[in-house]
């Protein structure tokens, strides 16, 4: 059974990004500030960015001898420059792509190398690995800059490239939107060496205008506030914050990364209206105390992506902050991102939302017939939104899209009879347990209902002796609660109360400090399965001795 939209189709735009932007559809004054500082004065009004984005095309082409289909790397924390630079090599006719800021040299390497990027553009606290990077990759010094107005370590800054009187006229044309590359995101590595997706430009205006069908009407340019906290080297940033910002007209507020009494701090005093977080943010916002001491009271949507959000924790969040709709999205960097997104006017627990425009969904079995409702499988979707492939890798790309142009997502999701849909798992990451499939974020977010738990994580734990997968939960207590055996055993009956007898936490219970998670969010699984085989190695060692 294929599953359509139940929104009109919009019609999807035959020009590129940046033209897109500029066209100015929703009629945004030069003179209205866009991009703001979180943790100073500065401001970049709308003509300001667009004058700096045309301004940095040519100083790319002029000086680094940039051509349309190169690439530049952006290797940096948000900033307010940020977007600048990354929709600037888009206008002169190239594409970004931006890497996580976390990154060490061989990371970084990887993601120069594979993308083929001419030009790097680093922060001034990583330099010397971005300086690294480019010897490994045969990249001259001259073409690594680093974003501020000032030289480090002999690194010309990028306002270098953003000279006065020296613009394009306006961004270099893109002839084929549906073919040409706008950014190389890469994949957060969750299950081993990331790959690059090239998405193209009509992939990203096609998702902005199926994101703005679905939550354009509930917010206004004159009202609204939104803040940027998600990073914006991840698709969910680049494209539904930065993206959407700049489409609708909303001021952007930046902060460089999270930080929990910043982030109450910038919602307090800008009158923060609209947020794209992520549940381990959430969690925080549910359980810390913190929260109490600022009036939050103007943040009106919350937009959660990345990663699962139960119905009890996003309920959790929603006694807190009352005032607040909580609403959760779906997609992936493969699909631009958005595939799925709660509706504003019904959102409903536990969802991540109804599908957007110009999109059809097939859920299949594991037999490989489709599914109906209330049926599940894995998601399988097809639209405008759909990566072109992964970056020389077609054999990977071959492996996801098949020949219809259906994307395989490799998420179990469930549709209801109202055309909600609801992401039960990876598939990739069910736990077996003697046949049964166990799906660790139902266990997760149970735990995660427990006074006693601040976060949580659940894989499964190989058993020889039985032959079978347990299911093992990794628990960061709250500071008042002792790590012991009885609160272990606590735990365990607590979810073995609420699940059938598959279900229970047969691994046991282990306490950590903090969850693994990558920099989007998502839980780095294979971190803590890692853990596991290392503590079965010196298990082995120590019953030979």
């Amino acid at each position: 059974m294929v599953f359509h939209s139940s929104f009109p189709a919009v019609d999807i735009p035959t020009t590129g990004v940046v033209e897109l932007i500029f066209e100015n559809r929703n009629n945004i004054p030069d003179n209205k500030p866009i991009l703001l500082d979180a943790q100073s004065d500065r401001v970049i009004t709308f003509g300001q960015f667009k004058q700096q984005v045309l301004q940095f095309a040519a100083g790319l082409r002029e000086q680094c001898g940039f051509q349309s289909g190169d690439v530049l790397a952006i290797f940096a924390p948000n900033s307010l420059d940020y977007p600048v630079a990354l929709i600037g090599a888009v206008a002169a006719g190239g594409a970004s792509t931006p890497a996580n800021p976390a990154y060490n040299v061989k990371e970084l390497t990887h993601q120069v190398s594979l993308s083929e990027a001419k030009v790097l553009l680093c922060s001034p606290e990583n330099v010397d690995i971005a300086l690294e990077t480019a010897q490994e990759c045969g990249l001259d010094r001259s073409k690594v800059f680093v974003l501020g107005d000032s030289a480090v370590n002999g690194v010309l800054p990028h306002t270098t490239l953003i000279q006065p009187g020296r613009q394009l006229s306006a961004p270099v044309r893109v002839s084929n939107p549906t073919d040409q590359v706008a950014y190389m995101c890469f994949s957060s590595g969750t299950t081993g060496l990331s790959k690059g997706v090239m998405t193209t430009h009509t992939n990203i205006t096609s998702n902005m205008l199926q994101v703005d069908a679905l939550l354009g009407s509930h917010l206004s340019a004159d009202k609204d506030q939104i803040l940027g906290v998600l990073p914006f080297f991840h698709i969910f940033g680049l494209s539904v914050v930065i993206h959407m910002s700049l489409y609708w007209g909303i001021p952007l507020t930046v902060m460089s990364k999270f930080d929990l009494p910043l982030f109450c701090e910038v919602v307090q005093k800008h009158k923060i209206s609209f947020s794209c977080l992520v549940p381990p943010i959430l969690v925080l916002l549910a359980k810390h105390p913190l929260i109490d001491q600022y009036d939050l009271t103007s943040l009106k949507t919350i937009v959660s992506g990345a990663a699962p959000l139960s119905a009890e924790l996003g309920n959790e969040v929603q006694t807190r902050l009352p005032h607040c709709t909580i609403i959760q999205g779906y997609g992936l960097t493969e699909t631009s991102p958005v595939t799925t997104i709660g509706d504003l006017a019904a959102p409903v627990d536990g969802s991540s939302g109804i599908l957007v425009p110009n999109m059809t969904i097939k859920i299949v079995k594991e037999d490989g017939t489709e599914a109906g409702v209330n049926e599940r499988g894995e998601l399988w979707c097809k639209g405008p939104n759909i990566m072109k492939g992964y970056i020389k890798n077609p054999a990977a790309t071959a492996d996801c899209i098949d020949n219809e142009g259906y994307f395989h997502s490799g998420d179990i999701c469930v549709r209801d009879d109202s055309g909600n849909y609801m992401i039960v798992d990876r598939i990739k990451e069910l736990i077996k347990y003697k046949g049964f499939q166990v799906p660790p974020a139902e266990l997760e977010s149970i735990l995660l209902t427990s006074p006693s738990v601040a976060d949580c994580a659940v894989i499964g734990v190989y058993d020889a002796s039985q032959a079978t997968e347990l299911p093992r939960a990794y628990v960061v207590l709250k500071p008042s609660i002792q790590p012991t055996e009885a609160t272990a055993k606590e735990l365990m009956d607590y979810v073995a109360s609420k699940v059938v007898q598959h279900k229970r936490l047969r691994g046991g219970v282990r306490f950590i400090d903090v969850v693994p998670k990558s920099a989007s969010g998502k839980l780095l699984r294979r971190v803590i399965k890692d853990w596991v085989k290392e503590e079965e190695k010196i298990t082995k060692i120590e019953s030979k001795l």
